[in-house]
C-alpha cells in the first residue's frame, strides 16, 4: 500500500489486511511494519548493569522491528476507501513526525534491549521456581 525510507535508516511499510465478515461489512486493517538496523553507536548506548541485561544485549541480532496494526470494525463497504485515508492520514500526521527523528532508532534499540532483559529474566526465575 504505502513505502517510507526515513533519513534514520528506519524503514517502514503499511499493508490493508482489511476483510469483508458479513454482507457489505468490513473490519478494516492496517498493518505497519518497520525495521531498525543496530548501529554499533545503538549498542554503545546501551550500559548492561546485570547478566540480564547483558544476555539481552548479546541477544539483540542486526535488526530490530516495529509493528503496529490500526483497525476499525463495522465499516461499510461504499465506505471503505474514505475509511482507509482518513486511518492512513491520522497515523501519517500523528506517527510519521515521532518515526522520522534522528532519535528513534535508538529508542527502538533501547525499548527492545529492555523487553528482551525482562524476558529472558522472566524465564530465569521460572526456572528457579519449577526446580
Amino acid at each position: 500500500m504505502k513505502e517510507f525510507a526515513f533519513e534514520n535508516g528506519f524503514r517502514l511499510e503499511i499493508i490493508d489486511e482489511s476483510v469483508n465478515y458479513y454482507a457489505d461489512f468490513w473490519n478494516l486493517k492496517l498493518v505497519v511494519r518497520g525495521r531498525a538496523e543496530i548501529s554499533q553507536e545503538c549498542l554503545e548506548d546501551i550500559v548492561p548493569t546485570n547478566s540480564f541485561e547483558q544476555m539481552a544485549k548479546e541477544a539483540l541480532g542486526d535488526t530490530v522491528e516495529y509493528y503496529r496494526e490500526i483497525t476499525q470494525i463495522g465499516v461499510r463497504e461504499r465506505e471503505l476507501k474514505e475509511n482507509v485515508a482518513r486511518l492512513l492520514g491520522d497515523f501519517e500526521n500523528n506517527a510519521l513526525p515521532y518515526l522520522m527523528k534522528s532519535s528513534f532508532p535508538k529508542m527502538m534499540v533501547k525499548k527492545r534491549w529492555a523487553e528482551l532483559a525482562e524476558e529472558i529474566r522472566r524465564k530465569h526465575r521460572e526456572k528457579r521456581k519449577s526446580k
